[in-house]
């Protein structure tokens, strides 16, 4: 019992000191993280993808919260939920109080996953909504100010991206592909080369109606007879975007095949080539398909364009995951060592594999695009583990949305990430505050610049 009344005085000081030491290593954490948010937020942001569109393509219509909602990534889990197909129609015609009942509940079950959080953060950023989450109420509210700020969508647009935060966007136009009129003052061209790729096993047959490349190179004075005039056409759609000042090229095909490209011989894809596509089997046309991915390689790196490559999840309800492996692409890093190569989505849910190719490859890039929407826990964890394998001027962010609201807050919920990691690595004596600031100056800004040759 006397030996008891001893020790007790010093296990309780202990456990004060332990506590007192756990509050001050809290305090400090929050501090650096303040700090370092701080410096991210004063940063004119260079977006490496997205996909934006132009005023004159969001419809004069009454744009209201449901139209946003149904562009965003958040409807994939509004229907994993339990709700239905998002109908447009409906949509645009139906009350406020109708459009809760149909798709509130399985709204509200969505509270907890990133694509929420990251969707009420752009309206944090540039509506000032305060609320942790959306309610029949408040979305009334916020109804009547996209209402007013759509009725001219070039205006809003140009404030919202100021207010964001945003210097530059590189825009993917994948539902016009062959557009290269962007508005400076807002994008970068990129060029989306699925056409390319997937129309080479397509050819039109004799007398049939021209489509897609076809209708477009007829379009530009050019006659497709064989492989040497498809390709003579896809050289001059790369020297029509050089023109327009293209940053890259970027290959989305993982959503419809795998990213797996074999070396296929010219002599063998010419002969298939001039094979009716009608008669090709499905591996004569992926052959064809794997040959033009490696010709635009090779001319990418001729005109000095990085290759922009999605990889990992799919965005949507239902797809083949396998299709995205990024140690798929391994064979063109060590084919094609002087091509930059930047990958998309931090590989999820293959991060590991993603953050061994950008250490193992000078020529590959990371790219955190879309992951923290995606996961904003597995963005922390594969951040900090990016951190630990690769040098830092090899990351990069972007936002990969359609419309200005989350686009917004997918910059927000980026820099929560960055800076969250950045702020547990000071706090743990691995990084200094002045490493931190410059980490987060090469991820939203300085690292694309170098990367693309941006002026």
């Amino acid at each position: 019992m006397k030996s008891f009344r001893l020790k007790a005085p010093i296990i309780l000081l202990i456990v004060i000191l332990s506590a007192l030491h756990l509050c001050q290593c809290h305090t400090n954490s929050r501090s650096a993280y303040e700090r370092i948010r701080a410096h991210a937020d004063v940063i004119k942001v260079i977006n490496t993808h997205e996909h934006q569109h132009r005023a004159d393509e969001v419809p004069a219509t009454r744009f209201r919260f449901y139209q946003l909602l149904a562009a965003a990534y958040l409807e994939a889990d509004i229907i994993s939920a339990g709700a239905p197909p998002f109908d447009m129609r409906l949509i645009d015609t139906a009350s406020l109080d109708h459009l809760w009942e149909t798709y509130g509940n399985a709204l509200t079950h969505t509270r907890n996953t990133s694509y929420y959080s990251h969707f009420v953060k752009g309206f944090g950023k540039l509506y000032g909504f305060d609320d942790l989450f959306f309610t029949k109420e408040n979305i009334v509210r916020l109804s009547s100010e996209i209402e007013r700020n759509y009725t001219d969508y070039g205006a809003w647009f140009d404030e919202a991206f100021k207010k964001a935060g945003f210097e530059v966007m590189f825009l993917d136009q994948y539902w016009k592909p062959f557009n290269t009129e962007v508005d400076k003052r807002y994008y970068a061209l990129v060029f989306h080369i699925n056409p390319l790729i997937s129309e080479s096993c397509k050819k039109p047959d004799r007398g049939a109606e021209l489509k897609t490349i076809y209708k477009n190179a007829s379009a530009d004075g050019f006659a497709i007879n064989n492989l040497d005039d498809y390709l003579a056409y896809c050289d001059h759609l790369f020297k029509k975007n050089i023109e327009k000042n293209a940053v890259c090229v970027k290959n989305s095909q993982a959503y419809s095949r795998t990213l797996f490209y074999e070396d296929v011989p010219y002599e063998e894809a010419r002969v298939l080539f001039d094979k009716p596509s009608s008669r090709l089997t499905p591996s004569e046309s992926k052959k064809l398909e794997d040959f033009l991915f490696h010709w635009i390689i090779k001319k990418s790196a001729e005109y000095d364009l990085p290759v922009q490559i999605h990889t990992g999840y799919l965005a949507g309800n239902g797809n083949t995951l396998d299709n995205s492996r990024p140690g798929l692409l391994n064979n063109l890093f060590l084919k094609y060592p002087g091509t930059k190569f930047d990958l998309f989505h931090g590989g999820f849910p293959w991060t590991g594999e993603f953050a061994a190719l950008g250490k193992m490859f000078p020529n590959v890039y990371l790219n955190l695009v879309w992951l923290p929407q995606i996961s904003r826990q597995e963005a922390v964890n594969s951040l900090d583990m990016m951190l630990d394998c690769v040098p830092y001027n090899k990351i990069l962010w972007g936002g990969d949305c359609h419309l200005i609201e989350e686009s917004a807050g997918s910059l927000e919920y980026g820099k929560d990430v960055v800076c969250e990691v950045l702020a547990k690595r000071v706090e743990r004596g691995l990084l200094t505050e002045d490493v931190a600031f410059d980490i987060v100056d090469r991820i939203f800004r300085q690292n694309a610049i170098e990367v693309f040759k941006l002026e």
